[in-house]
């Protein structure tokens, strides 16, 4: 059966917002059910011929919930990048290869592995040899540090379509990404 048909066999009869969301949380991870919704309603609205890309997949729950949301729209491609590298986070987490596997699992099991593409590599490197500008919606949610995050903002906007969103997870949390006082320089001359 295919990941499509078993997804549809989840959400017969049940609102697919609803039921998306409920898919997503299945997923570990540490974006909130109000952010899911955020994301699914962004992801839903991305034209056809842009995709989304995220930056920081851990196991994939944005990325379901994305993959998810594209789908209730025009289904675009999800991009997934992550290295999967040894890498203590901001908040003390410890990521790495074994979220990989995780990842994938969660992928199949939410019914989006052939909507999502893994890229296990860098984000920068990703961005360098990125074809085209055709994000639609760019989500970054990596490295938490202000240098992780401006480094995935520079090399990721320049393909950023004229109407695209760009969306930072955990921009106000205490001592957790960019500092407010530098979020302005961010998006300063912005096109987007």
């Amino acid at each position: 059966m295919t990941g499509l048909k078993r997804w549809l066999r989840k959400v017969q009869s049940v609102d697919p917002i609803d039921k998306a969301l409920e898919v997503a949380l299945e997923v570990e991870g540490q974006v909130s059910p109000k952010e899911l919704l955020v994301l699914m309603d962004l992801a839903s609205q991305v034209r056809r011929g842009h995709v989304i890309v995220e930056i920081g997949t851990y196991r994939g729950r944005s990325a379901v919930a994305l993959a998810l949301g594209s789908r209730l729209g025009c289904g675009g491609r999800v991009y997934a990048v992550d290295p999967h590298l040894e890498f203590r986070g901001a908040k003390g987490g410890q990521f790495g290869p074994q979220d990989m596997a995780a990842l994938y699992a969660n992928l199949d099991r939410a019914g989006v592995g052939e909507l999502v593409a893994v890229a296990c590599l860098p984000s920068t490197a990703v961005a360098k040899t990125w074809p085209e500008q055709n994000v639609g919606l760019l989500w970054l949610d990596g490295d938490h540090s202000y240098e992780g995050v401006r480094s995935d903002f520079d090399a990721w906007f320049p393909h950023v379509v004229s109407g695209g969103t760009v969306v930072f997870h955990d921009v106000d949390a205490p001592g957790v990404g960019p500092r407010t006082q530098a979020w302005a320089g961010f998006v300063t001359g912005a096109r987007v």
